[in-house]
């Protein structure tokens, strides 16, 4: 392997270690989604796969796309269809031959450059484990505390500094904060594992409309940055390892998405 070059299949093998991928039940494929070219110089990595992604990396003359999000998900209404929007993204790709790849859940529970260890870092939490999700298996959120214990109003601005965002916020249960879960993304669907660690806060990227009167109920305060913001982190980090591990240019591509 060269300084400045990094093979396709070199690059899906070092990642698939690095970010152990084979431990989780995941809702999509996690490495290679689109193949193009085998000789990468340049990647592109953003949040989530779409065309103005793919527009960027073209711009740029990347070979490759590195995402959280990507094309093609199990849940899908009609995962096997190529129709629409989803055709036009991957011929986009196909007829330019840029690579694309997806990591979804081992980019949320990465210890290191995972979303949410980040996040938990960002705001300055101490003594963070990672806890697995019930029936998620690996899909790991991260728990830790306030150096002391922070009122309501200081700790949402805490909050809005690192993320970066003015997020969704409410301050159930009445109390200062100092023991908080992070779980990124649709994390607010799992408000039960923030209770059961007796947490007294869960930060996410969104919220179940049934989930704000449980917590409520509960005295359980919410935070939520927006699923977009609050996943930036794992990728991003991700493609900056990659650039200095192989020496290889690597760009994150911001697509602002406040939902």
């Amino acid at each position: 392997m060269s300084g400045d070059v990094i093979t396709l299949s070199e690059l899906e093998v070092y990642l698939a270690e690095f970010l152990d991928t084979g431990i989780f039940d995941d809702y999509c494929v996690n490495g290679i989604q689109v193949e193009g070219s085998e000789e990468i110089r340049r990647i592109v990595t953003g949040v989530s796969a779409s065309y103005r992604l793919f527009e960027a990396a073209a711009d740029r003359n990347a070979d490759a796309v590195l995402v959280h999000h990507g094309l093609f998900w199990k849940n899908s209404p009609h995962p096997m269809a190529l129709r629409g929007f989803l055709r036009q993204r991957l011929k986009f790709l196909l007829d330019r031959n840029i690579n694309l790849l997806g990591y979804h859940l081992p980019l949320d529970a990465h210890p290191v450059l995972g979303n949410n260890a980040l996040i938990a870092k960002a705001i300055n939490l101490q003594e963070i484990e990672f806890i697995p999700v019930e029936n998620k298996g690996a899909f790991t959120g991260a728990i830790g505390k306030f150096a002391k214990p922070l009122a309501w109003e200081e700790t949402v601005a805490v909050i809005n500094q690192a993320m970066g965002v003015s997020g969704l916020s409410f301050a159930f249960g009445n109390r200062e904060i100092q023991s908080v879960y992070v779980l990124s993304g649709g994390g607010g669907g799992y408000f039960s594992e923030a209770l059961r660690l007796k947490a007294d806060l869960l930060i996410t990227g969104e919220l179940n409309e049934d989930t704000v009167r449980a917590a409520e109920e509960s005295g359980l305060a919410l935070y939520a940055a927006g699923h977009y913001n609050s996943e930036k982190w794992g990728v991003r980090a991700l493609g900056q390892h990659l650039a200095e591990k192989f020496n290889i240019q690597v760009e994150f591509v911001d697509i602002p998405n406040p939902v």
